[in-house]
């Protein structure tokens, strides 16, 4: 053999055997960490870490949740938009999260369009009013009247400005013509503490929370958001039963999967492919249906689509609104 096809058939074997940089290694090759903007507890955490555990098994690396909590969602989907596109990095976020905080916050730091690469839509849900029972409301029509009595007397808790809880909450307020005070929490779990412990009077929560709080004796839930009742809550009427008919399936709030923009083909079909196994997985579905959410599982493409419909619908409150964060 001529010695220069020695020493490459020798540099060729070296590299096929070496474990190290000689060769690159098969995405994923460490951890993957999927940021949740949100407090630990709340309905974007619990879902997160169920699917994260789908993730694991298919992708045979630990897909761990971090929680960067603060300003509405808006420092941990700021994280996870400047992170390298390398596919260890993941947000799993509301469309609140993506789309509704650049429109409120000048120094949101990013656009959902432009700063992520979409994978897919994991999970969508209605929304409950939940009031402590020590204001005597029982009903819809109760909590309107006396909000109208007293404005501004009544308070709702929400995960932070721009939030779902936020949002909905504002578009009640319009359309039965009611001021409430709002109070930001660093997330949906301390405000459900607040409303538990009587300092805030009202929240909407996520359904996962709800059903969490359904049998407690100091909670009520007054309305359901969507179209029809709730299988979940099937005795709770929904806005629209109550003349609130802007708090109809376009209330509802969804959850996807992205990572920072730029991620190469392989690695977006390789967590594309783990999302689909982790969502086809009996154990997931049961586990998320059982937090009271949907499951769509749709591709990057509906990703873009939502993301699109959704601050187009939210932009109109927050311009009648006058809603700013900053």
């Amino acid at each position: 053999m001529p010695l220069i096809r020695r020493w490459t058939f020798i540099l060729l074997a070296i590299a096929w055997a070496a474990p190290g940089p000689l060769l690159a290694q098969a995405y994923p090759a460490k951890p993957v960490r999927m940021i949740v903007a949100f407090a630990p507890g709340g309905p974007t955490d619990l879902l997160a870490r169920v699917l994260a555990t789908g993730m694991s098994k298919a992708l045979g690396q630990q897909v761990i949740v971090e929680n960067k909590a603060g300003v509405g969602g808006v420092l941990g989907t700021r994280e996870a938009a400047r992170a390298a596109a390398d596919g260890y990095t993941l947000l799993f976020a509301g469309d609140a999260a993506l789309t509704v905080q650049p429109q409120l916050s000048k120094s949101a730091g990013y656009d959902a369009r432009k700063d992520f690469t979409p994978l897919r839509i994991v999970a969508s849900q209605t929304n409950v009013l939940m009031a402590r029972r020590g204001l005597g409301i029982r009903d819809l029509a109760g909590l309107i009247a006396q909000a109208k009595a007293k404005p501004g007397a009544l308070s709702f808790g929400s995960a932070g400005n721009g939030s779902p809880s936020h949002l909905v909450g504002a578009l009640f307020e319009a359309q039965a013509g009611i001021d409430l005070l709002h109070v930001p929490y660093k997330g949906a779990a301390p405000a459900m503490n607040d409303l538990l412990g009587s300092q805030i009077d009202l929240m909407f929560v996520g359904m996962p929370v709800a059903l969490q709080q359904a049998g407690r004796k100091d909670l009520v839930a007054l309305a359901v958001t969507g179209d029809r009742r709730s299988l979940n809550l099937p005795d709770v009427p929904t806005f629209s039963e109550s003349g609130i008919s802007s708090l109809g399936s376009e209330s509802a709030i969804w959850w996807a999967v992205v990572g920072p923009a730029g991620l190469a083909a392989d690695v977006r079909n390789r967590l594309d492919a783990a999302l689909q196994t982790a969502l086809n997985d009996a154990e997931v579905r049961k586990a998320l249906s059982a937090q009271g959410v949907d499951i769509p599982n749709l591709d990057a493409a509906a990703v873009a689509h939502w993301i699109e419909l959704s601050q187009s619908k939210w932009s109109r409150l927050i311009e009648a609104r006058k809603l700013q964060v900053d």
